[in-house]
Formats: C-alpha cells, sequence, structure tokens
C-alpha cells in the first residue's frame, strides 16, 4: 500500500512539471497497449491520409466525453483524419467509453497507457489534451480543453 500511495505522489509531481514535458513537434514514436492487451506503436498506423488527432482523455472525464460527441457527430468529416485516444485508467473503464463514445469513429484507434508514458511521447497532458499533427508528422496544435471539430479540422 505504502508503495501504492508513493506512486500516486511521484507521478502527481511528474503531472505538475509542464515544462519537462513540451510538445512533441513531430509526430513520436510510442508505446501503448490494445484493449487487448497486445504492445501497439506508431509503428502500427498506417499512414495518414489528411493527418492525425490524439487525444489524452479519462473515460470518466465530462470534457472527454462531450469531445467524443462532438466526433461522432461529425463523422463524416473525419473519414480521411487518424483519432488516437490514449487513457491511463483501466481496459474495462477505457472498452466502456469506446463502446458508448467512439462505437462510430471511422480510423480510430484507442489505446491504454499502462506505463504511464504518454507525457514523455507528446507532452503534458490533462484529460482532456488533443494533439493536432498534419499529414508531415508536424504538431500544428494542442488543445486542452474541448474543441469543435471545424477546428481541428482547419489546424490539419
Amino acid at each position: 500500500m505504502r508503495l501504492f500511495l508513493l506512486s500516486l505522489v511521484g507521478w502527481g509531481i511528474l503531472r505538475a512539471q509542464p515544462e519537462k514535458y513540451p510538445p512533441a513537434q513531430q509526430f513520436p514514436r510510442f508505446l501503448f497497449y490494445t484493449l487487448e492487451g497486445q504492445p501497439f506503436t506508431d509503428k502500427d498506423l498506417p499512414p495518414p491520409q489528411r493527418g492525425r488527432l490524439v487525444f489524452f482523455f479519462d473515460p470518466y472525464c465530462d470534457h472527454c466525453q462531450k469531445q467524443a460527441s462532438f466526433m461522432r457527430e461529425n463523422a463524416s468529416s473525419l473519414k480521411d483524419v487518424q483519432q488516437i485516444w490514449v487513457s491511463t485508467e483501466t481496459m474495462e473503464a477505457i472498452r466502456k467509453f469506446q463502446e458508448t463514445y467512439l462505437k462510430a469513429l471511422p480510423n480510430t484507434f484507442v489505446l491504454r497507457d499502462k506505463d504511464f508514458k504518454f507525457d514523455s511521447f507528446f507532452g503534458y497532458s490533462v484529460p482532456p489534451t488533443i494533439y493536432v499533427y498534419d499529414r508531415t508528422g508536424k504538431l500544428r496544435g494542442v488543445y486542452r480543453e474541448e474543441v469543435p471539430v471545424s477546428r481541428l479540422l482547419q489546424d490539419l
């Protein structure tokens, strides 16, 4: 129990240092896990047609749920945009979020960051954080709030 509490405190300290984890200016290499527990890296993604949207989310976050609803409502305009949704929560919680909010979205990858490495790959993030990368992999925007889909598409 003591080790668990120390881990939480350590994780909180790391998360509270945004200058230590600036946004990745180029789409980074990463290692996360599928909802079946299999390793998934940036190499497992097909080349993007238009660009990539990377979402750091918490399944219990109202703002994350609202953002996912925005994405679902605009699914037809997102068919050529990769969406990568990443959470540190349990597989069960992420799976429920996926089934409730992301099921109808094309070109969407839902992954788990069980090692708490998202910040070191993409940059300091709190749910919801959205990273917008164009098709060449260049960072075009970072949002730490709900964002209209039209704005995300503009950035691409």
